[in-house]
């Protein structure tokens, strides 16, 4: 004897095991006391940077403050002291390995002023 299958049915079931399968997803509520966000800065890799080979100013001109990144010589550069880590130059990099990295900011070492 033999057993008849549709075509459907065949494709159907030799694509069985590789459909995804839904998985559940659990709700977490985050509340205030959670870790605060690390404050962060960002650093342009030159060797990743469109700019290093042809005209690019994409991060330099989406930033939304005011002087946290300039142009030098036509390669983005950002005022580490101005920057406030929003992430925004990260997100539109348009270079095929995103020239931007967003690091922690290293902590401020106060100097004490001579009386």
């Amino acid at each position: 004897m033999s057993a008849s299958v549709s075509r459907r049915g065949f494709f159907t079931a030799l694509s069985r095991p590789f459909q995804k399968k839904a998985i559940p997803v659990r709700a977490v509520e985050v509340t205030a006391s959670a870790t605060p966000a690390t404050p962060r800065t960002a650093i342009i890799q030159g060797r990743f940077c469109i700019a290093l080979t042809s005209f690019c100013s994409v991060c330099v001109e989406r930033c939304p403050v005011s002087g946290a990144m300039t142009k030098d010589r036509g390669m983005p550069m950002v005022v580490a002291d101005v920057c406030t880590g929003c992430g925004v130059c990260h997100d539109v990099c348009p270079a095929p390995r995103n020239a931007v990295l967003m690091l922690p900011r290293r902590p401020t070492t106060l100097t004490p002023q001579p009386a």
